[in-house]
């Protein structure tokens, strides 16, 4: 998971654009200090989640709208996982939700 996160992010930032070849999974497994397999297997989920294809003989590629797929997708679980905890610590703690609005402001570039 954390392989797949970082290769994720990489396209996200724009480190990796549509249609760059990433790094194969013999550097993935030395970088990362993991096994080979798990390498692998890493790319393997990102491809079958339409992220990377294979490139025959070339290695593998950022797929179109990948990016867009993977932002859509750490939206949602941003939205529906992230923020809901907060909001439930938030009244645990009997935070408002003014309070809070008025801390991301402060801290944030949300001005």
């Amino acid at each position: 998971m954390q392989i797949m996160e970082r290769i994720e992010s990489d396209i996200i930032t724009g480190a990796y654009e549509t249609g760059d070849l990433i790094i194969s999974t013999t550097q993935i497994s030395k970088v990362y200090s993991v096994n080979p397999a798990t390498a692998v297997k890493a790319v393997g989920k990102l491809t079958d989640a339409g992220i990377l294809y294979k490139d025959r003989g070339i290695g593998m590629r950022v797929a179109e709208g990948a990016k867009e797929k993977i932002t859509e997708r750490r939206r949602a679980v941003f939205l529906n996982q992230t923020v809901d905890a907060l909001l439930g610590e938030a009244e645990t703690l009997s935070i408002s939700v003014e309070e809070m609005v008025s801390i991301i402001r402060e801290r944030g570039k949300f001005r």
